[in-house]
């Protein structure tokens, strides 16, 4: 049964941003008008942008939050999820991590207007302003460990193919990245967890840079850019809906299912690139010649083919863009 706190959230909403006062909210809920109040100042603590007016009531600032009622309502099947947050916290990733330990489904969703600890790979931190999509989704997925290493590569192509229908169309960076029109849009961050040879859970976090900051972060891209007026509980919705789409295709079919979709969309496909370990060691470097059946990198030397399984890319004719300056203000969780 949810909670009260959440049931003003949900009036909040579905008043789409009209005032509505505390007394009709009291009245639906059947509680008394302090605390309705008190549900509202806690929402307010939390980072929900909430005003009250004397004599119209409380309005709820749908351009920025991202509530799990306004992402519901975009969702395709949202009686098989379990949205969770919304306001400020630190990282959705740790949140989502006690959740898991605790037993937490499949489908849960760590939502986050803003985080004040958000984190990227290899233990790099990342900005996480308003203004942004940030949340961590809790799988389950049927599939070997052994091709583990794909499910990066399907959440990417899966909010991609998402953004499609939303008139935003963005190429993909190995192994975790989204890129549009040149500036880094997305990207995610997996952690797992495996029993015998198969995935027990995975958690997936994801930061997607949708408004333009006044002061915009060198070589980042801004979804609003393209396709301005979106929602960020739209975005949120068609990135959990895309993403748990691939899972479910990469756990059936396998990422073989996939692979010539993403490479469709691979930036690098066909340059010269430099992979390097997170101290800077070279790993290889020469032509991106795709993606294998499970989701690694084929870069072809004058040696021969050499597969590689990780690492950070950057494109040889690009030599500013390295894959270790995280272009925020996104967070990955």
């Amino acid at each position: 049964m949810a909670e009260t706190r959440d049931l003003v959230l949900e009036a909040l909403v579905a008043s789409a941003g009209a005032p509505v006062s505390g007394e009709a909210i009291a009245h639906d809920l059947g509680v008394s008008r302090a605390a309705v109040a008190k549900h509202v100042a806690s929402l307010k603590e939390s980072g929900f942008e909430i005003t009250a007016q004397h004599g119209t009531g409380y309005s709820i600032d749908l351009a920025t939050v991202l509530a799990p009622p306004a992402v519901s309502r975009f969702l395709a099947d949202p009686a098989s999820l379990h949205l969770l947050g919304g306001g400020d916290t630190g990282s959705t990733m740790d949140d989502a991590r006690a959740l898991v330990e605790r037993g937490a489904p499949d489908g849960t969703v760590v939502l986050a207007s803003r985080q004040t600890s958000g984190r990227g790979r290899l233990g790099r931190s990342w900005e996480s302003p308003k203004g942004g999509v940030y949340f961590s989704l809790i799988a389950r997925p049927t599939i070997p460990v052994a091709e583990a290493v794909s499910l990066p590569l399907a959440a990417c192509l899966g909010i991609a193919e998402g953004l499609d229908s939303l008139g935003a169309h963005a190429s993909v960076k190995w192994p975790n990245d989204l890129e549009l029109e040149g500036g880094k849009l997305a990207g995610i961050l997996m952690e797992m967890s495996a029993e015998a040879d198969c995935v027990a859970w995975v958690i997936i976090g994801v930061g997607i840079n949708v408004l333009r900051p006044d002061e915009p972060i060198e070589r980042a891209a801004y979804l609003e850019s393209s396709v301005p007026g979106l929602p960020l509980s739209q975005v949120a919705a068609v990135a959990v809906d895309g993403i748990r789409s691939a899972i479910a295709e990469a756990g059936s079919a396998g990422f073989a299912s996939m692979r010539g979709r993403y490479e469709r969309r691979f930036v690098a496909l066909g340059h010269e690139v430099v992979l390097t370990n997170p101290d800077g060691t070279l790993v290889a470097e020469g032509i991106a010649r795709g993606i294998d059946e499970v989701g690694r990198l084929v870069v072809a030397r004058d040696d021969g083919e050499l597969i590689v399984s990780s690492g950070d890319l950057s494109l040889r004719a690009h030599p500013t863009r390295r894959a270790d300056r995280d272009s925020g203000p996104l967070a990955v969780s």
